[in-house]
């Protein structure tokens, strides 16, 4: 398939076989049980498929944005219809964290004449969850300061608008207290952790450990994780536009964390769920604040000039223990190049421009696949796309020095990166030999409107 409408990822997904979806951790995002989700940009209200389409369930989000279910063969009918603009398949996301309270200089601004508690402001959290019982989520009467819960791993009583999770409101998130029933659990503590921080208000330590705004009120979302693995940006899109929504109905600010972060798409601002993001930050009073990632000193970004006449080799290593493995090209459309892969081994394959779509290879027991992007809603670059999966009856694809040579046959810009997945979701040993540090802020702190938290380390300044 090549379908304009789709980004890369997606339109390799589609011409491959389901049993090859399931050896790639990067691929197998796109499936939920036997249907697909995707996220969608559309020009109008799409709930008119649900009667067209019965196998197709329909979650509108702001701003015209949706998130659909639906068998993967529907997906090029669906696309083809004019109101559909887009469509991405989901990306698994790692988890970031924020610390830091005097050296941020919050502090100051908590003593007279500002004052500021926090009081009146809502502050969202799309993360790990929560651990209700803990007493700094707690007013001095014992009532939770929790004012919903959306915990998107019980698919008993979704919200209103939504097609997965449980919704739990303050009520009954204090009878559960009062009664020692367990609604929700934070198996990580991550979100927990990034709630006290921001909203802590100290009553466990006597108040001598208190968050930033401890008289604020919680909206939480405790994303589920695809196949046990990590959640996706399906699950971070649709707790984000729930918290928005729950602002909305009752007029108050509303502060949202994201504490989660990729490296799938080209880090311009671009990608549906950094364009999303732009859009939603100007609805109601919401401010959106993201942290920019851990990944400067993991090897996962590399980058480059290409001269005329003169090739590049970029080499990765790659662990003994990695299952498989996926890499992002992002160039100028307008570049030309062969991209030749050398594996361990030394066996090569060479593509080109002229293969278009997606080209398939069996190579040292393992799958090559690659896929050559089409241009994007707002986006100027091309996306060559690149997964490793081991074949046969394999586990592994194997460790060793891998190499990219880029041979240009015609350039006008000649500026070129590459990607690796984020966190942890490849060993640390894999990574670009020679890497790049720059640029290494995770999507979607590189959406444009919402504030891109960086790490801080004050012991050293």
């Amino acid at each position: 398939m090549n379908n304009p409408k789709a980004d890369a990822a997606l339109n390799l997904s589609l011409s491959l076989p389901e049993s090859l979806h399931e050896k790639s951790t990067s691929l197998s995002a796109v499936l939920t049980g036997s249907v697909w989700e995707i996220l969608v940009l559309a020009s109008q209200d799409l709930s008119f498929l649900t009667k067209q389409y019965p196998q197709i369930e329909v979650s509108m989000l702001l701003e015209n944005f949706a998130l659909l279910r639906l068998p993967p063969s529907l997906i090029p009918t669906v696309s083809a219809l004019p109101q559909i603009l887009y469509i991405e398949m989901p990306h698994y996301i790692s988890f970031e964290i924020l610390s830091g309270k005097r050296s941020s200089c919050i502090t100051q601004v908590t003593l007279p004449p500002l004052s500021l508690t926090g009081n009146g402001v809502l502050v969202g959290f799309v993360d790990s969850g929560i651990d209700l019982t803990h007493p700094d989520f707690q007013d001095s009467n014992g009532n939770s300061r929790v004012l919903f819960l959306w915990d998107q791993t019980r698919d008993e009583d979704p919200p209103d608008g939504y097609l997965f999770g449980t919704e739990y409101n303050n009520d009954q998130i204090n009878e559960a207290l009062r009664t020692g029933k367990t609604l929700s659990r934070d198996e990580s503590g991550h979100g927990t952790a990034v709630a006290g921080i921001a909203c802590g208000n100290g009553n466990a330590s006597k108040g001598r450990y208190r968050g930033i705004a401890p008289e604020a009120e919680l909206i939480v979302v405790k994303m589920r994780k695809n196949k046990g693995l990590y959640p996706r940006t399906t699950e971070l899109i649709s707790g984000i536009d729930y918290c928005i929504r729950k602002a909305l109905k009752f007029n108050r600010p509303l502060v949202l964390n994201i504490s989660f972060g990729n490296n799938y798409g080209s880090h311009t601002g671009t990608s549906l769920l950094e364009t999303y993001l732009d859009e939603a930050a100007l609805v109601g009073r919401t401010t959106i604040c993201i942290g920019s990632g851990n990944e400067g000193n993991l090897r996962r970004h590399a980058s480059g000039r290409l001269e005329e006449s003169r090739e590049k080799v970029v080499e990765f290593s790659v662990s003994p223990y990695e299952t498989s493995l996926s890499i992002q090209l992002w160039k100028q459309y307008v570049d030309s190049y062969q991209i030749t892969l050398t594996t361990p081994s030394g066996s090569q394959i060479v593509v080109s421009e002229e293969t278009a779509g997606t080209f398939r290879s069996l190579q040292d027991g393992m799958e090559i696949l690659w896929y050559f992007g089409e241009p994007s809603p707002y986006q100027i670059l091309q996306e060559i796309y690149l997964e490793i999966i081991p074949a046969y009856d394999r586990t592994m694809i194997q460790g060793g020095i891998w190499k990219l040579t880029l041979t240009p046959k015609q350039l006008v810009d000649g500026r070129f990166d590459f990607w690796m997945p984020s966190g942890a979701q490849i060993n640390e040993e894999t990574g670009f030999l020679v890497s790049e540090s720059a640029l290494t802020l995770t999507i979607p702190s590189t959406a444009r409107r919402p504030i891109t938290v960086a790490a801080y380390d004050a012991n050293t300044d």
